[in-house]
């Protein structure tokens, strides 16, 4: 099997396989993907995103994007009724980075391009244009950004030998400001995606956590952390089971016990001791997923891709764990894992717009709660 990618593209591994079929398809989703090429040094700088002078570049590739919604053919919701729902989740989050970047809300923009950005990475770089990413690496080394961004940029790229070099530089070197110790904790968790997910290799996770837990010029809550971590890497160099020889049922299966081990490592959901686990079980499902799109597990490890995702909460991918829920819901309506799925969607809603002065939920919101506790709801499934 195929090394897998950070992100959520793997779900659209049928997409991939759709696009084989039609010839139109598939060369509209590689320019939307030049796009993605395009838009990464913008999207992993701050300052980049939201300078005026860079306003007319970005505004151009959004727009491109946009046209996702047009690619696929209309018989496409009866033949592909996955694709559709992706697709449609994906056309609602480039519109709403488009409409907010209009509007000046570059940073929401911003966040909302990078969830986007794992719809399609993996699809389309599984053979990648060796001349796209060169034209990027010469965007990349001009554009001044900081070596935690570039490090990002090789890492949405697929680039990951790079990208996990460029990490552990920075850990190579003792943080000193917040904001140092901000990105030496985000290059940690990013090395290890890399290590966990794509290279799938315990000793060299337990390797890269080991130094960092040896050392005495870091804060105490890393060095805490290191050292759960130390443990769950352990038990995976002990686990002898090949994923390598699992059914796609099979992998789900073991991510499933992977994050029932995770939960109980956790003191409370944001707690990050079960982290290794999860990113183990978010691989397999991964693997699940690439392997057979639409294998008798399917609805099962979109649940926990969101549940796995809920409690490793990458700050770099907006609301993702929320997009795997809804997709759940979407293919999979009037079932328990439809209700389980809505269950964590809506719990996700609240506390993201429940603050001191009280729980606020927009209108557009509002609506597409009641739009999927409806597809939740056994009882609607007749009308």
């Amino acid at each position: 099997m195929k090394n897998t990618v950070v992100y959520l593209g793997l779900v659209l591994s049928v997409v991939g396989a759709y696009a084989k079929e039609r010839p139109e398809v598939k060369s509209s989703m590689q320019q939307m993907f030049n796009s993605l090429l395009n838009l990464q040094p913008f999207l992993a700088s701050p300052e980049k995103f939201s300078n005026p002078k860079n306003s007319e570049i970005i505004r151009k590739d959004l727009n491109r994007l946009a046209t996702f919604k047009h690619v696929f053919p209309k018989d496409m919701k009866s033949e592909e009724p996955g694709i559709f729902t992706i697709s449609r989740m994906f056309h609602e989050t480039i519109e709403d980075a488009r409409e907010r970047f209009k509007k000046g809300n570059y940073d929401y923009s911003r966040h909302r391009l990078r969830t986007a950005t794992a719809f399609c990475f993996n699809c389309h770089s599984r053979v990648p244009s060796e001349k796209n990413f060169e034209d990027l690496q010469k965007r990349v080394e001009a554009s001044q950004l900081t070596p935690f961004e570039k490090a990002d940029v090789f890492a949405a790229t697929r680039q990951f030998d790079k990208a996990l070099k460029s990490y552990t530089d920075i850990l190579a070197v003792a943080p000193k400001t917040t904001m140092d110790v901000v990105e030496y904790t985000r290059s940690l968790r990013r090395a290890l995606s890399i290590t966990v997910r794509v290279k799938q290799n315990p000793k060299e996770t337990l390797e890269l956590i080991d130094s960092v837990a040896q050392r005495k010029d870091l804060p105490e809550f890393i060095l805490r952390l290191a050292q759960q971590w130390q443990k769950d890497a352990q038990y995976w160099l002990d686990d002898k089971s090949s994923a390598k020889k699992m059914t796609p049922e099979e992998l789900v299966e073991k991510a499933n016990k992977l994050i029932e081990r995770a939960e109980t490592l956790q003191s409370f959901p944001a707690d990050e001791n079960g982290d290794i686990s999860y990113l183990r079980a978010s691989n397999y499902l991964h693997e699940s997923l690439d392997e057979s799109p639409q294998n008798k597990s399917r609805i099962e490890a979109l649940y926990l891709l969101g549940v796995a995702y809920s409690a490793l909460q990458d700050p770099t991918l907006w609301d993702l764990d929320r997009l795997y829920f809804e997709s759940c819901i979407r293919e999979a309506p009037h079932t328990e894992y439809a209700k389980k799925c809505y269950q964590r969607y809506s719990e996700k809603v609240y506390m993201g717009y429940t603050g001191s002065a009280g729980t606020f939920i927009p209108d557009d919101e509002q609506r597409r709660l009641e739009e999927l506790r409806k597809l939740s709801d056994s009882k609607t499934k007749s009308s």
